[in-house]
């Protein structure tokens, strides 16, 4: 496992200008250990750059496929919602749009290694907000089962939290960019799509571990 403490020492060394011989010093370690750490780095972050190119490359082709679903683009109702497997865990923020009859038209998902689950909840909502911007849509209704989230955007619960306060800015100056938006409650049940599509995403990223039977 890598040691975070000491790659971020290192890296923080090389940033400055350090030689690697002395940065791999200042991190407590010799430089073969500082090579392997840097190679192992340029690797991962390889692998997560193609899977980003993946991702971003999936969502241009759903949003044009969508595009040319849509009828009229201010009845399109656009569903978020979060989860978080240990609050605080292995968390996904998602988000749908659905056409007049339910259909989903395109989605779209954030997931975070650690985080709670009002944080995922806030992601889904942000990625409603950055679907409809994708689709040109102007006038839209968003829903939520979060009744805390839902009621901090519509103002009538105050924000108390401090790890929420950032997401709560951004999304509010987000969506003052469109002409209008009603964020509204529902029941669980009744954001069935944006639930599975959590659900979908976690089960991919951090699946549940089986449970070992004692002997």
């Amino acid at each position: 496992m890598v040691d975070l403490k000491r790659t971020a020492v290192l890296l923080a060394a090389l940033a400055e200008g350090k030689s690697l011989v002395q940065a791999a010093d200042a991190a407590d370690l010799d430089e073969t250990q500082a090579r392997t750490i840097l190679i192992d780095l340029a690797g991962r972050l390889s692998l997560q750059a193609k899977e980003w190119e993946a991702v971003v490359e999936q969502e241009m082709v759903q949003t044009e496929n969508a595009r040319r679903q849509i009828d009229d683009p201010n009845a399109i109702l656009f569903a978020f919602d979060g989860g978080s497997r240990g609050n605080p865990g292995p968390s996904a923020g998602a988000a749908v749009a659905l056409d007049k009859t339910g259909k989903v038209l395109a989605e779209r998902y954030r997931y975070t290694p650690e985080t709670t689950n009002n944080v995922a909840e806030y992601h889904g909502l942000l990625e409603a907000i950055r679907l409809a911007a994708d689709l040109g849509v102007r006038r839209f209704v968003v829903q939520g089962d979060s009744e805390l989230i839902v009621k901090q955007i519509n103002g009538e619960y105050k924000v108390k939290n401090r790890g929420l306060m950032p997401l709560f800015i951004e999304a509010n100056k987000k969506l003052r960019q469109f002409d209008k938006v009603t964020v509204r409650y529902v029941r669980r049940e009744e954001n069935a799509q944006a639930d599975a599509l959590v659900n979908r995403i976690l089960d991919e990223k951090a699946p549940k571990k089986k449970k070992t039977k004692s002997s």
